[in-house]
């Protein structure tokens, strides 16, 4: 009997959410997050959360917030303003934040497709922690995680490295990186890293490959290979001949030890300038 690939339908992305803190990073994921609507021709929403102290006895805090939420949504109107005048369907979403509400939470009830967001993390010795709302997000966001740590040097998505060991079925964590690649008539860079002690062969390595591809016929792979104990310095090797516009990967809260953590996308949007692109499988 012969047994044909499942062949899977890319999506249209129709919803994108942008939390801002109208920082300059944040003002660098407004314009990739503008740049990759307006391929799509999805609507963006545009998040910002402002704590809310109405309970509070002191009237001076009290003032303070009517002051914040004012000036938030005064410049909330202002991106909306912006994507609209490029033709885009835009809204924004002031939250006031009583202590428990998350950026993720409103995710599956506003039916987003991508989250697109600001990280805070710099490299070399003064090194920061990821911010605690994008770690959060990237922990547990439903959906994919575009994370924009710096203006990227080249517009749009031609090249994205994908990592993968294959030991994690990336056939449909993989969808939005071929979505967003495709957009642009680019390509999906397949890496897998070999982790120690891992005993698939090249050969098998390949076949997978090669299925995957088969699976995306519209999408067009390159294959790469690296072997390594240390992943985030293998990502970051291949890197340097692919050069890519961003480096996707998928992640898992239980992991095993042929499976990337969460910590390991973290530690990339530390160290690296590219945007990372954070899957975590439903």
């Amino acid at each position: 009997m012969l047994h044909y690939p499942h062949i899977y339908t890319v999506s249209q992305m129709k919803k994108i959410l942008v939390p801002t803190d109208f920082s300059v990073c944040a003002d660098n994921a407004v314009q990739v997050a503008l740049e990759i609507a307006g391929k799509f021709q999805a609507e963006i929403i545009f998040q910002h959360l402002v704590n809310d102290l109405s309970g509070s006895a002191h009237t001076l805090q009290g003032a303070a917030e009517q002051h914040e939420s004012a000036h938030a949504k005064a410049m909330l109107d202002a991106l909306v303003h912006k994507a609209e005048s490029t033709g885009l369907l835009a809204r924004p979403l002031l939250v006031l934040n009583k202590g428990n509400d998350q950026i993720e939470n409103y995710i599956e009830p506003l039916q987003i497709d991508l989250v697109v967001m600001g990280s805070h993390g710099t490299t070399g010795i003064r090194e920061k922690i990821l911010g605690s709302q994008t770690q959060r997000v990237v922990r547990h966001s439903s959906v994919p995680v575009l994370v924009i740590k710096h203006k990227p040097e080249r517009k749009g998505f031609k090249n994205i490295l994908f990592a993968t060991t294959f030991h994690e079925n990336p056939e449909k964590a993989i969808e939005p990186v071929v979505k967003l690649a495709s957009a642009y008539s680019g390509k999906v860079h397949l890496l897998y890293v070999g982790l120690e002690k891992d005993t698939q062969t090249k050969a098998e390595v390949e076949e997978k490959m090669h299925r995957l591809g088969q699976q995306f016929p519209k999408a067009t792979f390159t294959r790469n290979f690296i072997t390594t104990n240390d992943p985030e310095w293998g990502i970051q090797y291949v890197t340097k001949d692919v050069v890519p516009d961003a480096i996707a990967l998928t992640t898992q809260l239980k992991v095993n030890k042929f499976i990337f953590s969460h910590s390991l996308a973290e530690d990339l949007v530390k160290h690296e300038n590219l945007p990372v692109l954070v899957i975590n499988p439903k």
